[in-house]
């Protein structure tokens, strides 16, 4: 069975990236532009790894990870694709939770998914 994940960013060139990278490797994909998308996509997706941009339009991705953790008994792995780091470093020690600096890596984007996916 295919791994699942949500990817919500608001510039559609990462998300696009995003959706290449991992649909040609066997994952299936679904992407939101903005919180309030990403939140009502997971509830029916059901995504088994989510990858958020910290600044984004409806709450951002910290807005989307409370929802997420509140809502499910699951501990959903979670990563944060920001540029400024700082602005989650409070979450680096939630269970699951990775923090990458934009522009991120697609090998290294691409490996902690797995690593993520592994612990699961």
């Amino acid at each position: 069975m295919s791994h699942k994940i949500l990817a919500a960013d608001d510039d559609l060139y990462i998300l696009e990236l995003y959706k290449a990278l991992f649909s040609g490797e066997g994952f299936i994909v679904e992407t939101a532009e903005d919180a309030v998308g990403a939140m009502a996509k997971h509830d029916d997706f059901k995504a088994d790894l989510l990858i958020l941009d910290v600044d984004m339009p409806g709450g951002g991705g910290q807005a989307v990870f409370a929802h997420v953790r509140s809502a499910l008994d699951v501990c959903t792995p979670v990563i944060f694709s920001t540029g400024i780091v700082e602005s989650v470093a409070h979450l680096k020690d939630s269970p699951r939770v990775s923090i990458l600096k934009k522009p991120v890596d697609c090998g290294r984007l691409l490996a902690e998914v797995n690593l993520l996916l592994a612990a699961h």
